[in-house]
């Protein structure tokens, strides 16, 4: 199989590190990856809590970082994105993108649209898997936390806490339970990598708080980290 050239879209969760190990397992070279950040934490589209310490995790994988800004307006940050990707194209030349996309079709069908405008290949490993078994593969083999609940069912107690064998099953119960998607992809839950093969050093989070509002959801927010 001929490699090829992709960039992978980033957040610093557990599904986007995992699609890029999952990726280069499958032949593909990914040299550079790009990290969005919207303007506002309700976007459709993108990832947003803690994503501006996920360039700790590109340093760490030894590969080239580019942030891009949106608006965080739904369909127009597609937009935004695909003239982005545009130029990066130009100056790259890519032939796939890279997604953790996992059950959401709104997410997969706008990357798919992106790709097919620039004439690249959507790449997403875990697309259509059973999502139990994505969670369990990911406790295996890499470290993540959990910085954001935003799912009936979910209390602050999993805040800040790491998913891993001693918990994954309890944690599933729960999603079982109130019929929570077991990766967060409805923005159920969000995750921050802390460790994986792909890293050459760790991420230690040295501050951090928790927020935690009546209506039922809260945040992990780091302050401060390092790579040890």
């Amino acid at each position: 199989m001929a490699k090829k050239k992709a960039l992978a879209l980033y957040t610093g969760g557990k599904d986007s590190h995992y699609a890029i190990l999952k990726a280069q397992e499958n032949g593909y070279i990914i040299d550079l990856v790009v990290i969005v950040h919207s303007a506002r934490e309700d976007s459709w589209m993108f990832h947003t809590v803690n994503t501006r310490w996920a360039k700790l995790h590109v340093k760490a994988m030894g590969k080239q970082l580019v942030e891009l800004k949106v608006s965080g307006e739904k369909e127009k940050e597609i937009n935004e994105l695909l003239e982005h990707l545009k130029k990066l194209k130009n100056k790259y030349d890519f032939e796939a993108i890279v997604t953790g996309a996992v059950a959401s079709k709104y997410q997969k069908k706008r990357v798919d649209l992106i790709a097919e405008n620039l004439d690249v290949e959507h790449f997403s490993p875990l697309w259509g898997l059973n999502q139990e078994d994505v969670l369990r593969e990911e406790v295996e083999r890499i470290e993540f936390i959990i910085t954001a609940v935003q799912a009936y069912g979910l209390t602050d107690k999993w805040l800040g806490q790491r998913i891993d064998r001693n918990n994954v099953e309890e944690f599933l119960m729960v999603c079982r339970k109130y019929q929570i998607s077991p990766v967060g992809e409805g923005g159920e839950f969000e995750t921050f990598v802390l460790y994986s093969p792909l890293m050459s050093k760790r991420i230690r989070i040295l501050k951090a708080r928790k927020e935690w509002y009546p209506q039922g959801y809260g945040y992990y927010i780091i302050d401060e980290a390092v790579l040890e």
